[in-house]
């Protein structure tokens, strides 16, 4: 989902969580959100390809700009 329309769905009141991970194959973060049925969406560039963040403050800051109050960061060891 492309950053315009998650800021749809947030102010739709269709999305209640931000999460931050690791991305699997690159060094860097994504940054997923819940949506109201329990689906997980991740960000996207315009091209589709999911949006990865090489600084964790980064991918925050851009979930708080949004609109959410607390960003989760699952990280796996």
């Amino acid at each position: 989902m492309q950053l315009d329309q998650v800021k749809l769905e947030f102010e739709a009141g269709r999305l209640r969580e931000a999460l931050i991970e690791p991305a699997p194959d690159r060094n860097g973060w994504m940054v997923l959100f819940r949506e109201d049925r329990g689906q997980i969406v991740r960000l996207t560039d315009h091209r589709g390809a999911e949006r990865v963040f090489h600084s964790l403050d980064h991918a925050t800051e851009l979930a708080r700009g949004i609109g959410f109050e607390t960003v989760s960061v699952e990280e796996r060891f």
